[in-house]
């Protein structure tokens, strides 16, 4: 191991991931059959020195956390503790497991599209029609062997989704999206969900059998004031959809029915079901919580013990 590797894991492991800094009890109000009334919502990790997103549930259910900043993916186990389960991943922000047990990564110090796991380690997308990754965000995997993955332009600022199938062809499947962050499928695999950060709506689309997608429409309006700012997405076995917001994680019904609000004092930028039976609800919040506690760059992982259980089909 480097010196700098092993400097950033000395920094997340014995630094900021032990600052977890007095912060006001939170409880869930009652969503019917998802969640019971005052439900704690427990704040398991904080850390002030590197970024984290892109939560994802292991095979066996263990929660998987891809920190960036440090370029390492940590598994976390029931208790909180975090242990190294990849190194040197580029700033790995974005995980999924395709159909073929394949650990897919969006990188982001260098943006590209990875196989990380099985070894060797294989790029699979770092341009598209001779221009750079820029700004790769999200990914969820497909059923065939394919990965949906977002990407954010600077230059010009644009966004796009692109679909990369079984045998590694890349194609731009959407581009009429201002701002595509969250992306997620349904459980049948038929729809495409997309959270579009500048607006108010939730976009869906259909899925066609070549991984092209058709009929963009608005499938649910933001609720609670928030007029933008969708990020990460996932769902339940009922093919529910849970959005993270700036005030906390939005649950929707598969036709776009707004069920209630899981609170959190931070904006929650990344959300996952995880846990051996996928009843354990985990996202992370941004910043501060509010009072200023633990400052702008910290990010801190919360647990929730749901009445749901999560979509078993694949890890997101």
């Amino acid at each position: 191991m480097t010196s700098k590797s092993t400097f950033a894991l000395l920094s997340v492991f014995f630094g900021s991931a032990l600052l977890l800094a007095q912060e006001k009890a939170l409880t869930t109000p009652s969503i019917p059959g998802i969640v019971a009334a005052g439900t704690k919502v427990e704040r398991i990790w904080t850390t002030t020195t590197t970024s984290a997103d892109g939560l994802i549930a292991s095979p066996v259910g263990t929660l998987l956390l891809p920190q960036q900043g440090a370029s390492i993916i940590s598994k976390v186990d029931k208790d909180g503790k975090l242990t190294v389960f990849l190194q040197d991943t580029n700033g790995t922000g974005g995980l999924a497991i395709d159909s073929m047990g394949r650990y897919i990564s969006v990188e982001r110090t260098v943006p590209r599209i990875r196989v990380l796991l099985p070894e060797p380690r294989k790029v699979l997308l770092d341009s598209y029609e001779g221009k750079p990754l820029e700004g790769a965000s999200d990914i969820v995997a497909d059923s065939k062997g394919g990965v949906y993955v977002t990407e954010g332009r600077k230059t010009p600022p644009t966004s796009a989704v692109y679909y990369i199938n079984s045998s590694g062809r890349a194609t731009r499947v959407i581009s009429d999206v201002d701002r595509a962050n969250g992306i997620q499928l349904s459980p049948d695999g038929k729809t495409l969900y997309i959270g579009d950060t500048s607006g108010q709506f939730l976009l869906a689309y259909d899925v066609q059998p070549d991984g092209s997608v058709t009929r963009r429409r608005n499938f649910a309006k933001l609720a609670d004031g928030q007029q933008r700012g969708a990020d990460g997405l996932t769902v339940d076995a009922a093919g529910r959809l849970y959005v993270a917001t700036g005030i906390g994680v939005q649950v929707f019904t598969a036709e776009g029915q707004h069920l209630g609000t899981i609170p959190s004092p931070r904006q929650v930028t990344t959300v996952a079901f995880a846990g051996p039976d996928k009843k354990t609800f985990y996202f992370i919040g941004r910043g501060t919580d509010g009072s200023g506690g633990d400052g702008p760059n910290a990010r801190s992982l919360y647990k929730v013990a749901m009445l749901v259980q999560g979509f078993k089909g694949r890890a997101k």
